[in-house]
């Protein structure tokens, strides 16, 4: 006997990235819903019928009724696979949730909604251990009933649960804590968990395959799901970890000093193998640049976000460093020109008791620069309004 799944967790359809702008949010949300899409694919090509998700479908139990119908869409859409679903902290199956109103409205014929802790048969001998929850807090370990829980010899046991196990990721009160040795002590063959969102082996038998869609600046191998085949009781599973996310999220802080070090970040970047407009990048730049190369991290910075899905480029951090400045990048004369020359001149007194404080002056002032320059404006007419140039090198 054998049984092979694809293992995923941690949907969240209708998360709402409300920290983006809404074109970004957009894409954001339709790139989860886009996962199952590449789920089913990804069953399709290895001939596999089932797809567990171990909880967190969506995101709330409180959405609007066409988000929550939107996963049942898509998984309706392929026939030829059985989704078996159960709920998560951010979906628990609650008085008035989500669950309840999918209970009433019906499912998809094949999408099986699991909201009780009791055996299910699966597949022919194969008997499924689910571990609902039914609040946002377990309040203790979920699938401690899967000991207790008999089934007839020879079958599968795969158990399917959503939590944080004891002595990984979760501090403190080990109350509603999954024990790492379930599996072992349940007999499961397999035991499938949601809540932890990038990819993670507990043991030979435990797995969390983590969320489908990345969808935070956390380096913790999210976007992926996993291929599982157990080829009969007693048998080690073989685990196959599966690409499945669009967007990848890039988190860096790097040390600059010269024009040439905003050429080995984009250079950086272009090796993940990952298209440019399939990233969301966030960027903090430190060190110092000579006074006449912060003008071009405003033009770095903008050809980069132009490329790239979205683009958080931090560099106040980023000090003015000694040489010459170019005075005629600020026009041949005007208040710009003028501030500029007054600036320079102050920065360069050692024994001025305020020279650090026209060095920053004089960052800031290359900023208004950039800031008049990506307007199409000219050097000389004196426009600022009041508004540091935040975005690159001033702050």
């Amino acid at each position: 006997m054998s049984f092979s799944f694809i293992h995923t967790a941690d949907w969240q359809i209708g998360k709402p990235f409300r920290n983006f702008p809404e074109r970004v949010a957009g894409r954001l949300e339709g790139a989860r819903l886009e996962a199952i899409d590449r789920l089913a694919a990804a069953a399709r090509a290895r001939g596999m019928t089932h797809v567990l998700v171990a909880g967190d479908i969506w995101d709330s139990d409180r959405l609007p009724s066409r988000v929550e119908q939107q996963p049942l869409k898509r998984m309706a859409a392929y026939p030829e696979l059985r989704w078996v679903l159960i709920p998560g902290n951010h979906d628990a199956a609650r008085a008035g949730s989500v669950w309840m109103r999918l209970a009433a409205r019906g499912a998809p014929p094949n999408v099986v909604a699991l909201t009780e802790p009791r055996l299910f048969e699966v597949a022919p001998g194969v008997m499924l251990l689910p571990a609902p929850l039914l609040s946002r807090s377990a309040g203790r370990d979920p699938t401690l009933w899967m000991d207790d829980a008999a089934t007839p010899s020879g079958v599968l046991r795969v158990g399917l649960a959503h939590g944080s196990v004891q002595g990984f990721g979760s501090d403190g009160d080990p109350d509603g804590l999954i024990d790492a040795a379930r599996a072992k002590r349940a007999g499961l063959d397999y035991l499938a968990l949601g809540d932890w969102h990038g990819t993670t082996r507990i043991n030979a038998r435990t797995w969390y395959s983590g969320t489908p869609e990345p969808e935070r600046f956390k380096d913790n191998e999210p976007g992926e799901a996993l291929a599982v085949t157990i080829a009969g009781p007693g048998a080690e599973p073989t685990v196959e970890r599966i690409a499945t996310g669009h967007y990848v999220w890039v988190s860096a802080a790097t040390e600059i000093s010269d024009a040439a070090d905003l050429a080995r970040i984009e250079r950086d970047l272009r090796a993940r193998g990952t298209l440019l407009n399939r990233m969301l990048v966030r960027l903090v730049l430190r060190g110092h640049l000579p006074p006449s190369d912060l003008y071009r991290i405003e033009a770095w910075r903008d050809g980069l976000e132009a490329e790239v899905e979205h683009l958080a480029c931090d560099a106040s951090a980023v000090g003015v460093s000694g040489g010459d400045i170019d005075l005629e990048l600020f026009g041949a004369a005007g208040e710009l020109r003028r501030s500029a020359e007054l600036l320079c001149a102050r920065a360069a007194d050692a024994q001025n008791p305020r020279a650090s404080d026209a060095a920053e002056g004089l960052k800031r002032l290359v900023g208004i620069l950039a800031e008049l320059r990506s307007r199409g404006g000219g050097t000389s007419s004196g426009d600022d309004d009041g508004r540091p140039a935040g975005r690159g090198g001033a702050s």
